[in-house]
């Protein structure tokens, strides 16, 4: 199954190679990323959107969440 990032990279008509290169990133981590066998952070998320003129959350959807506390350490 192709991924979304694959097919996006692909209409903007963008290689492997070139999409990482303008990501700074090696084509093989490029390639992880869209497998879905490496996850981003926000900020190399944003950069990704950024490249295919897109928002992130178009793109991304969060994996991990974490229960916010008052500072007394209780809701």
């Amino acid at each position: 199954m192709e991924s979304m990032l694959k097919r996006t990279r692909e209409r903007a008509g963008m290689t492997l190679e070139h999409a990482a290169k303008r990501l700074r990133i090696s084509p093989g981590y490029l390639l992880q990323i869209e497998n879905g066998h490496r996850g981003v952070g926000v900020p190399r998320a944003a950069q990704i959107a950024e490249l295919y003129e897109l928002g992130k959350e178009e793109l991304f959807v969060p994996i991990r969440f974490a229960a916010r506390f008052s500072k007394g350490g209780s809701m």
